[in-house]
This record gives C-alpha cells, sequence and structure tokens, in this order.
C-alpha cells in the first residue's frame, strides 16, 4: 500500500476486495495487518531467543525494522532456519505462536510496524474516551 494511499482506498482498489466505504465509516474503522502475524515476532529477537533458548540463530533474522514488508515466505523460511535446531525444534503456528503473541513487546511491534501502531493508537483513543 502506498503511502498516500488510505487504507479505505486500498481496500477499494483491491480486485479481490472491491470495498467501498460505508457513508457512516470513518477512516480509522478500518486496519491492515501484516501479511502473516509471524512477521509481528521479527520485531522482537530477544523474545524469540528466550522462547526459544540454546541453538537459536538469531543472527539469522533480518534485522529489518519495516516488518510489514518482509514477504509471507521469506517471514516462514527465516523462522524455520532460525529454530530448528532448537530444543522446542522448528517454529510451528499452533504449538508455538500464541505463546510467541504472549512474549513480544507490543511496543517493538509499534515500533516496526505503521499499521500496528495506527491500530493500537486508534484502540487507546478509543478506551480513554470511555472511562
Amino acid at each position: 500500500m502506498e503511502v498516500s494511499t488510505t487504507t479505505w482506498q486500498h481496500l477499494k482498489n483491491r480486485k479481490d476486495d472491491k470495498w467501498t466505504r460505508p457513508l457512516s465509516a470513518v477512516e480509522d474503522q478500518a486496519h491492515l495487518m501484516v501479511q502473516v502475524m509471524e512477521a509481528w515476532f521479527l520485531a522482537d529477537p530477544d523474545a524469540l531467543s528466550t522462547y526459544y533458548g540454546q541453538g537459536f540463530l538469531v543472527n539469522s533474522l533480518p534485522g529489518r525494522m519495516d516488518i510489514e514488508k518482509i514477504e509471507k515466505e521469506k517471514v516462514f523460511k527465516v523462522l524455520s532456519h532460525a529454530t530448528k535446531r532448537t530444543q522446542k525444534g522448528e517454529y510451528h503456528k499452533t504449538r508455538h505462536g500464541f505463546d510467541l503473541l504472549e512474549r513480544i513487546d507490543p511496543n517493538l511491534v509499534r515500533a516496526a510496524s505503521l499499521h500496528a501502531e495506527a491500530l493500537l493508537s486508534v484502540l487507546a483513543k478509543q478506551s480513554r474516551t470511555r472511562t
């Protein structure tokens, strides 16, 4: 998605979506996410290293902080390679994914993902207006 394109414009322009923004909807009521949740894990290499322990290959992680631009296949390939020699074994979505989601630092995800930052900012703002 180009920076100048709003979320609603992006959804309308996608050939598979063609979503039209409802008249009552405002811009911050549609949010986009990284291609796969595992990209969020890459924002917190320390959490990954702690979780997987000995044998985890932290240096094989991309080290990029623009996690939204890392292709889905590359995310899985990197995680598979970095984890295959650990006691927990190679990364597996259902065996490891939820545990990792609990452990990653949301502030690091926010710093590495513009869309996560936008969503969490909206949720925080709504939370403040309700209290």
